[in-house]
């Protein structure tokens, strides 16, 4: 994975550029205050990211002497909830199963790799005869960024041993004590989603009227959110005008919304009131992938479609051409998503879009329809979002935001820092609010097809780094 690869020389921090040593990155770290049913704290973990491993220090007061089941499980609730083995609510239900990203649904060994045993299953803690367990040892199972990412998730003590074989837990028994994994010296805001199936994949800022847009990828609807107070309201139902999916927005200099609309293959156009201006049909296709779109400064409109090798231009008066045939250039599509966030450049020259299923970053040439690849490495980039000479990329599987510093003519990149903020879950697209904010949207589109999401869906705000 890109962000291991990185984690030893930049993670947070930067990478040296033209010589000149890179400042010694701050080390990621998280807590976990450890607590019982009744809410009362017994102890507390910390988790050091060092290279591509964790470092995990445990103390916990008040268990029975010997030893003791200790996981990593899926969700930052410890709350009640039901068991699935017995339907029954249990103590800590609300955490989940254990944190399973390789998808092995085996429990195992600690030193079991996660696509054979999952990656919460840890070493067990040892309690005293004086009730007081601790533990401590580093895994490279767990990371505090990317895909195998315990941020926000929770650290779960259970009354019994562990056998290291015994589905779905290892015979630990009861969960008896739970504290959910917070990164330290961190904040953020978050924007929570009323719908139980939303998976925003969307987001886009009116900033003149302070509202956050975000659509949803299962649905098709799009809600409006007051960025002061966070209230949200339905700005269109899903299924206008046979709208069943969102996924990129774009805000106008109108104050227009565009909406991409992913296998439908077309492009919507929405009033600043919620009404439908116009739908636009791309070409009629068996698997159109209509994805992300960016308003230009030359007045057009630019599309991507993932499937499909074709970039789309809808020109002012809202009339949709197939703009630039793909296959005429660099860029080779291949199996899943292709072309997939697009930008355009400030200066009027150039769009800049992201290849998920390569990890390529390519310019072209408004002028020209020249093609160039700018860098490669970021694997499972999703929406981009450019600030001046500086590019955000919203990794979704790996989750986490990367930054790239671009030349003064974008035809070139380094990447110099990488972001999981308090724990990101699948983040789709980014959007600027203000000077100083970014809003990623945590889609969640690897649970779409399978899986439970955690609710709230949710965006969250950061400054940005």
């Amino acid at each position: 994975m890109k962000h291991l690869l990185l984690s030893s020389l930049m993670l947070l921090g930067l990478a040296s550029a033209g010589g000149a040593a890179a400042p010694t990155p701050t080390p990621l770290t998280a807590t976990a205050a450890i607590r019982d049913a009744a809410g009362q704290t017994h102890g507390s973990a910390r988790f050091v990211q060092v290279g591509a491993g964790v470092q995990v220090t445990v103390e916990a007061r008040g268990l029975t002497p010997g030893q003791h089941g200790m996981h990593v499980h899926e969700y930052g609730r410890c709350t009640p909830g039901v068991d699935p083995a017995t339907n029954t609510v249990v103590p800590f239900g609300g955490a989940g199963g254990h944190f399973d990203p390789g998808m092995s649904k085996n429990h195992d060994a600690p030193s079991t790799d996660n696509k054979h045993g999952h990656a919460g299953d840890t070493p067990v803690l040892n309690v005293g005869a004086d009730g007081v367990g601790r533990a401590s040892f580093t895994t490279t199972k767990i990371s505090l960024t990317g895909i195998n990412g315990v941020l926000n998730r929770s650290l779960v003590i259970h009354a019994q041993p562990d056998d290291f074989k015994t589905d779905p837990a290892g015979a630990t028994g009861a969960r008896e004590q739970c504290g959910v994994i917070v990164r330290e010296n961190f904040s953020v805001r978050d924007y929570p989603l009323p719908g139980h199936q939303d998976y925003p994949e969307g987001v886009a800022v009116d900033s003149a009227r302070g509202i956050i847009y975000t659509g949803s990828a299962a649905t098709g609807t799009i809600y409006a959110i007051n960025a002061n107070t966070g209230a949200v309201s339905k700005f269109q139902e899903g299924g206008a005008l046979g709208r069943m999916s969102a996924l990129g927005l774009k805000v106008d200099k109108l104050g227009r919304l565009w909406v991409a609309g992913g296998t439908q293959g077309t492009v919507s156009v929405l009033s600043p009131e919620g009404m439908t201006v116009k739908v636009l049909e791309t070409p009629k296709s068996p698997r159109p992938y209509v994805n992300d779109l960016t308003p230009a400064p030359d007045g057009n409109v630019y599309v991507t479609d993932s499937a499909r090798p074709v970039i789309f231009r809808v020109k002012p008066d809202l009339t949709l051409e197939s703009w630039l045939d793909l296959s005429k250039t660099p860029i080779k599509y291949g199996p899943g998503i292709n072309l997939n966030g697009i930008v355009a450049t400030p200066d009027g020259q150039s769009l800049l879009t992201i290849q998920l299923n390569t990890g390529d970053l390519w310019r072209i040439d408004l002028r020209t329809k020249a093609v160039r690849k700018v860098m490669g490495g970021l694997v499972n980039g999703d929406g981009l979002l450019l600030d001046g000479r500086t590019l955000y990329v919203a990794r979704n599987k790996d989750q986490v935001i990367s930054k790239v510093t671009l030349s003064a003519d974008y035809g070139s990149g380094q990447l110099v820092a990488e972001e999981p903020l308090m724990g990101l879950r699948f983040p789709a697209t980014l959007a600027r609010y203000g000077g100083s904010d970014l809003i990623v949207t945590q889609a969640q589109l690897d649970k779409l097809q399978g899986g439970t999401p955690e609710t709230p869906f949710k965006l969250t705000r950061f400054r940005k780094f």
